[in-house]
């Protein structure tokens, strides 16, 4: 039987058990994390180690490698669609009006030409009808526009591309009508620049495949050029007619071997001693002369002012181009204008003339010589 005393005690409403204390209250399965270690506790740590040399580099070398090879993806993507791009779709961007997507074309087709590529028959697209039929007939109408002040420049760029490719085909049947136009008077200097070199370089192609151009429209519109005042055009002229055989051509460029401008003699004689023609090389002995009796036109040192530099600049390029004329033709030239020549090259070969011809001379005397 319970006391009095006994009823008095005081009931925890939480917890009921009177006897048990704060650690006889603690979880069945450990202590309570708190988060801090207990005082006096010893931290037992593992030693910091500096990453090796191996890990650093797995960690920048692999993904270096993972971007290189999505960026590689890409370019190898990005160039073959460029290259398996068709003609047709290339000269329908030349006509766009967006000046980035032509010079994107141009530069597209004209590596497409000058990458040997053929047809399905085996044609080079250089030499391919409906090419050269679509290309032309894109350029004759461009140069027929009559584009607004505003539209002028742009304009211009796009008929100096197409004139440009024009050069790079072989179907003069096609291309040869519109090269003709672009050299009329009325168009722009560079137009009509354009125009003659690209007529040089299928020229030049005609002759390498001994079918040689005669056409008589266009002798006349370079002999047009060639009558007027515009340096540039001139010498460009010259290079043009130098790939025609009639005597019309023939005759002209004998003439042109006593004009006033040197670079104008020099072309005429290149084009006249590569046809046999002999006259031409007494342009070369010219230079060759000129610079021998007047070393101090080779000197560096003498040039000041700018038209100076320029002279001077002129006459050493075309010191170096006579040189090299002779060496390419020294095999097919006669033995008397051969012993003729090494008489005149031989001064240039002492030790007062400067390295660059010096040497370029030397060379030119081992192969008259040979």
């Amino acid at each position: 039987m319970n006391s009095d005393s006994d009823n008095n005690v005081p009931v925890d409403p939480v917890n009921d058990s009177t006897d048990e204390s704060p650690a006889d209250q603690a979880p069945e399965h450990g202590p309570v994390d708190t988060g801090e270690p207990a005082a006096g506790a010893d931290l037992d740590l593992p030693p910091v180690e500096a990453p090796s040399g191996r890990f650093i580099a797995q960690l920048f070398l692999i993904p270096a490698l993972i971007v290189g090879g999505i960026i590689g993806l890409f370019l190898l993507f990005s160039w073959s669609g460029s290259q398996t791009q068709d003609w047709q779709t290339l000269i329908v961007s030349l006509g766009r009006d967006n000046a980035h997507r032509r010079g994107r074309a141009f530069h597209d087709l004209a590596q497409l030409l000058n990458s040997g590529k053929t047809t399905e028959t085996g044609t080079p697209l250089g030499q391919h009808p409906p090419l050269a039929t679509a290309l032309s007939d894109l350029a004759s109408r461009t140069l027929a526009e009559q584009p607004g002040p505003e539209e002028a420049a742009d304009h211009l760029q796009q008929v100096v591309l197409l004139v440009r490719l024009l050069g790079l085909l072989d179907v003069p049947g096609a291309t040869l009508p519109v090269l003709d136009r672009s050299l009329s008077d009325g168009q722009d200097p560079a137009v009509r620049q354009a125009g003659l070199q690209a007529l040089a370089s299928v020229g030049k192609r005609a002759i390498d495949r001994e079918a040689p151009i005669d056409e008589s429209s266009l002798v006349s519109r370079i002999d047009g050029i060639l009558s007027g005042k515009e340096p540039d055009l001139r010498r460009d002229a010259t290079v043009a007619l130098g790939t025609f055989s009639s005597e019309t051509a023939v005759d002209r460029l004998d003439s042109l071997l006593d004009d006033s401008d040197e670079i104008v003699r020099y072309n005429a004689a290149v084009s006249l001693v590569r046809r046999g023609r002999m006259q031409g090389l007494s342009v070369f002995r010219d230079t060759i002369r000129m610079a021998t009796e007047d070393r101090e036109s080779l000197d560096l040192s003498k040039p000041d002012s700018k038209s100076e530099i320029e002279a001077f600049e002129q006459r050493w390029l075309l010191l170096q181009l006579t040189l090299k004329a002779i060496g390419n033709l020294s095999d097919s030239l006669p033995d008397s204008e051969r012993t003729s020549l090494v008489k005149a090259v031989t001064p240039l070969a002492g030790d007062d003339t400067p390295a660059r011809i010096r040497i370029d001379a030397k060379r030119v005397l081992q192969r008259l010589e040979r």
